[in-house]
């Protein structure tokens, strides 16, 4: 609940706030993309206010994306109207949930692993909404990876309620979680400058 109250406070500030690395940005798009069909059926979960499922959307046949904050689908509905991909939904539920319409062909999860408690729970729970042969697309910050300053201050910030409650993550630990829910990993790579959040392909055993 304390999660989702610091989501929901920070909503309208996060919507405002412009993408950190541009290009890595599109990189990651047009990678996602690229491996999207036209008949794909994609779960996105922590969409946040749904910039990334608004790009995507027009990629597959169906597009449904879920946050735990009720302000951040708030402000993910209010994109949607004319212009808008008429193929997306938006729903508030968290990540553990099971989502209506599975199995999905493909499901991302974008920035969020590293915000959940139990990222072996959640992971587990991506594998048993994707159909044999699904693909899961993550990118997730690995804290483990900053400096020890950096991994000092975030447990202060976290207290101060500046920053979100971090689950301490190395690339290592999220390719082992991963394999050990069941899938297979066929890519893992870094984009733009940072070198914190890992891009990891994983595909379910058909």
């Amino acid at each position: 609940m304390a999660t989702q109250l610091f989501w929901d406070r920070m909503a309208p500030k996060y919507a405002r706030k412009p993408v950190d690395d541009p290009d890595a940005y599109e990189e990651k798009l047009a990678l996602v993309a690229s491996m999207l069909k036209p008949s794909d059926r994609v779960l996105e979960i922590g969409c946040g206010t749904g910039t990334t499922a608004l790009r995507l959307a027009p990629k597959v046949t169906q597009y449904t994306a879920t946050d735990g904050s009720r302000g951040m689908i708030g402000i993910a509905n209010a994109k949607l109207g004319p212009g808008a991909p008429a193929n997306v939904t938006f729903h508030q539920a968290d990540a553990a949930d099971q989502i209506a319409g599975a199995p999905f062909d493909a499901v991302c999860a974008f920035s969020l692993l590293h915000l959940v408690e139990d990222v072996p729970g959640v992971v587990a729970n991506v594998y048993s909404q994707l159909r044999p042969g699904g693909l899961f697309l993550s990118k997730t910050v690995c804290t483990k990876a900053a400096a020890w300053p950096i991994r000092a201050l975030i447990p202060a910030l976290t207290t101060l309620r500046i920053a979100p409650r971090v689950t301490p993550l190395s690339e290592a630990d999220l390719l082992r979680f991963i394999e050990d829910a069941g899938f297979t990993v066929e890519r893992a790579m870094h984009l733009g400058k940072k070198r914190m959040s890992p891009i990891i392909v994983a595909r379910k055993p058909a």
